[in-house]
């Protein structure tokens, strides 16, 4: 077994994982509407009167979000790191703002294929908070399953796997119901993600086991997990061709009136893609073909929008803006039409009309030092799709402003 399609389907599978353990902070990139002259402005009017750290990040982080969106990766990523260089120091006195520069720098590293620096970023984030707040603080605990994450994600799911089960016996040792079922929620997710990738009967066991115990003894004040935990079953159930779990947990939520936002029960992963031979879902030998596929490919970037039904069916899925071609959004379109969420709550007048989602992806391949034996400085030869949920706070369907950029 390969670490490809662990990772694959790990991160896939986190899509539909809600961040209840959240306490501070926002857990995706969220549309302003302002320009990107005016984010400009006011970063630049800031700086100009020294103003305190706290607004300087707020700043930052407003324009280098407006230049993310319109695809100045490499301006984006500069904003954050001269904001990170001003700012670090005082992160005693002000933890989760610079913790929050960290954390959105680690992700625009992602989407532009810098690995190291992602890493390092995550680190880095809980390492700001953990000085400023103390490491028993619940939002330094959730930050460390972050950085289980990203293990997870760089193709270290035996350490990821460590820093669950740590976080989760130092949670439980400081009351910490919440963040413990999180991360007891993320190790069973690992091993979903291993039986899915692996196919073999024992480790599907070892996850139904694991979800079942969830399920049947959720900690006090954190029963929320049980239901994540019944949506990844659900999800185990679906790969076997049975779909009553989850038909179940739709019943469900119709029968509580409905969710009032987003909630994801199901969806595939999106398959890794080889340009060079129409979207394969295997990893492809490095040859040099592919690695000029895929210096060629890189760079492209996507929003995508779609509408969420009252029953939970995504629909009229099109792409909002794109930067270069458009033909390796293929297997983003095929994983979309595999989402299923919870049914909408309804309105006094009954008549719902579903949410409008827009995310962006990227086209992406990570820096590596070491993909053709020598030291130089090479993307990986197989392409990644990067995801952000940019959904305006309101659901509604958008104009598409040309005007952001100039103002």
């Amino acid at each position: 077994m390969t670490k490809a399609p662990l990772l694959l389907l790990l991160a896939s599978a986190a899509l539909a994982f809600p961040a209840a353990a959240q306490t501070d902070g926002d857990s995706e990139i969220v549309v302003t509407g302002r320009s990107l002259k005016d984010t400009a402005d006011a970063l630049a009017a800031c700086l100009a009167r020294n103003c305190p750290p706290d607004e300087d990040v707020a700043a930052t982080l407003a324009h280098a979000e407006n230049q993310l969106l319109q695809g100045d990766y490499k301006d984006s990523r500069t904003t954050l790191l001269k904001s990170i260089g001003r700012n670090r120091k005082h992160g005693e006195k002000y933890p989760v703002e610079v913790s929050d520069l960290f954390r959105a720098n680690s992700r625009v590293a992602e989407h532009v294929g810098e690995a190291k620096n992602f890493q390092l970023s995550v680190l880095d984030m809980r390492n700001t908070l953990k000085a400023g707040l103390g490491e028993k603080d619940p939002r330094v605990m959730v930050a460390q399953v972050e950085v289980g994450d990203s293990r997870a994600k760089l193709g270290f799911p035996d350490e990821a796997e460590r820093i669950y089960k740590d976080v989760e016996k130092q949670a439980l040792a400081n009351g910490q119901n919440r963040v413990a079922m999180f991360a007891r929620v993320r190790q069973a997710l690992l091993v979903q993600t291993r039986a899915e990738a692996s196919n073999l009967d024992s480790d599907y066991k070892e996850a139904r086991e694991m979800l079942d115990d969830i399920i049947a003894h959720p900690l006090p004040g954190a029963e929320e997990f049980a239901m994540a935990a019944q949506v990844m079953r659900a999800r185990t159930d679906r790969k076997k061709g049975d779909a009553s779990s989850t038909d179940a947990i739709l019943r469900e939520f119709a029968a509580r009136g409905g969710a009032s936002r987003p909630v994801l029960l199901f969806s595939e992963p999106i398959k890794r893609i080889d340009l060079s031979q129409d979207f394969g879902n295997e990893q492809p030998p490095a040859n040099t073909l592919q690695r000029l596929t895929a210096l060629n490919s890189v760079g492209k970037w996507a929003d995508v929008g779609f509408w969420i039904g009252a029953d939970g069916r995504v629909s009229d899925i099109e792409v909002l803006r794109a930067e270069g071609t458009k033909q390796w959004l293929k297997p983003v379109f095929e994983q979309i039409k595999t989402r299923v969420y919870a049914p909408l709550r309804r309105t006094d007048n009954d008549a719902t009309p579903g949410f409008y989602m827009i995310e962006r992806y990227t086209l992406t391949a990570r820096w590596t030092d070491d993909a053709t034996g020598t030291n130089m400085r090479r993307r990986e030869a197989t392409p990644r799709i990067e995801r952000l949920d940019i959904t305006p706070d309101n659901y509604q369907r958008p104009l598409v402003d040309e005007d952001r950029k100039s103002g």
